[in-house]
């Protein structure tokens, strides 16, 4: 057994191996305790170890998201826009390309916890055991969901997850990146109860890939299951503005919890739900939905009297004011219903197939980058800086203001740079596939730009949403 002394080993640990952990791999090991409770490490029982699920994800949910189309059609239903697809899709890569910068803490904390602090030997790869974890991941799921609507803080970068005013399967996947910062805290009860940390990433990824099918209206029902399992009836309730919509319906795969601890709402047929937030972003950029929230929360702080309001307006509800509770009066809250202001964005056909192209190409680059790697730390963190740059850009493609040509003649210059010089991360195809796609695009943006933009600015539709 390969025994740690402290928390400083761990650490030291975790930057030698990031980058295996970066890609779910390095997790090889599993627990075994014996008759006096003491641990021992030995080699993770899959040999083709831990894939990144969600990432994967992301292509079958591009699918899924064709399916839905199709079904919506046949239903005689409204058809979500594009571009919400798009970006929501875009949301999904940045939260996944991010774990290469904190995957490393995340599970070295949990590891370092599990290892020294683990009270419980592991569950077997029993059915039990199997059925206890998905039960267990989706308890701490419930509270973390909870806690990133009734804190403000934490609000501020979940709400990414509900600008959307589209609800459709890529929203499943649609979460800011800043929440890495904190959600793994919710799950390190399960590394004190012995839960490896192999079995915590891989069962919390199922729990994400999950709920992917909740975000449609292309499902009604699903019958006397809707009473147990999370459903897409139950999850159009909770990403609802309606005012009896509002911090309802938390569980990821149960709906147990919410019966239980009193959040459960069942979707009213006579009243359409609008999705969005109450105060929606006026900008399609992915980058600046992390960050319009957390001013507007600091905002309201500095408008208090007292610190000490200043401070429950950050650590309580959205809707908190002196003098209400946890989570506000609901007299207090805008009460969305029927017709409300729907962001559109009339873009070409060929706006729609440069975005996809770009982003289908970093998406690429994006999964290279996550898989073993062969490069230095300086090469990966460039190629990392021209996914996020790039899928910064593509919210400002759909944005369309003013300075957009020159944003992008300095992108694809920039990575058609990278493509030329610097040693590549991908194969030789690949790296041809990218290299054409920047000099074809640098050429359009250079010498007829009208064909790359040939729509008007963002415009606001007050249209029905039905």
């Amino acid at each position: 057994m390969l025994a740690q002394t402290g928390l400083e080993a761990a650490f030291s640990n975790i930057v030698s191996n990031v980058r295996a952990s970066i890609n779910l791999q390095s997790v090889q090991q599993d627990v075994a305790h014996n008759h006096t409770g003491s641990c021992e490490m030995t080699t993770f029982s899959d040999p083709g170890n831990l894939p990144n699920y969600t990432l994967q994800g992301v292509w079958w949910v591009m699918w899924l998201v064709c399916v839905e189309y199709v079904a919506l059609w046949w239903q005689g239903a409204r058809l979500p826009v594009l571009h919400d697809n798009i970006i929501s899709l875009v949301h999904a890569t940045l939260y996944e390309v991010t774990k290469l910068f904190v995957r490393g803490v995340e599970y070295g904390v949990y590891t370092w916890v599990w290892q020294h602090y683990s009270i419980l030997p592991a569950l077997d790869s029993s059915l039990l055991g199997l059925a206890i974890l998905v039960v267990l991941i989706d308890l701490v799921y419930y509270w973390l969901h909870r806690a990133n609507h009734e804190i403000m803080l934490l609000w501020a970068i979940h709400q990414v997850h509900h600008t959307s005013q589209d609800l459709t399967v890529a929203v499943g996947l649609r979460h800011s990146p800043l929440q890495r910062l904190f959600a793994w805290v919710f799950y390190l009860p399960l590394a004190v109860l012995g839960v490896p940390p192999n079995q915590m990433l891989a069962h919390s990824q199922f729990n994400t890939l999950y709920q992917c099918w909740t975000h449609t209206h292309a499902i009604r029902s699903i019958g006397p299951l809707d009473y147990i399992f999370n459903c897409p009836a139950h999850h159009r309730v909770h990403h609802g503005s309606n005012l009896y919509c509002l911090d309802k319906n938390y569980g990821g795969v149960f709906i147990l919890w919410d019966r239980l601890f009193g959040t459960f709402q069942q979707e009213l047929p006579d009243e359409e739900i609008i999705y969005g937030i109450l105060t929606q972003p006026d900008s399609y950029n992915p980058l600046y939905h992390q960050v319009f929230y957390l001013k507007m929360a600091l905002e309201k702080a500095r408008g208090m009297s007292t610190w000490r309001e200043r401070l429950s307006t950050l650590v309580k509800g959205p809707s908190w004011m002196p003098g209400s509770p946890w989570t506000g009066w609901d007299k207090d809250k805008p009460d969305i219903r029927g017709c409300r202001v729907y962001r559109k964005v009339k873009a070409s056909s060929f706006t729609h197939c440069y975005v996809l192209m770009h982003f289908l190409a970093i998406l690429t680059l994006t999964n290279l980058l996550i898989a073993p790697l062969s490069g230095t730390p300086v090469e990966v963190f460039v190629y990392s800086m021209v996914v996020v740059v790039t899928l910064g850009c593509i919210g400002v493609v759909y944005d369309d203001p003013p300075y957009t040509r020159l944003v992008e003649v300095m992108r694809c210059s920039a990575s058609l740079l990278i493509c030329l010089f610097l040693p590549p991360l991908v194969t030789p195809i690949i790296l041809q596939l990218l290299t054409s796609l920047y000099v074809l695009s640098l050429t359009l943006w250079l010498f007829n730009p009208t064909s790359m933009l040939p729509h008007p600015s963002t415009k606001l539709d007050t249209s029905s949403m039905k």
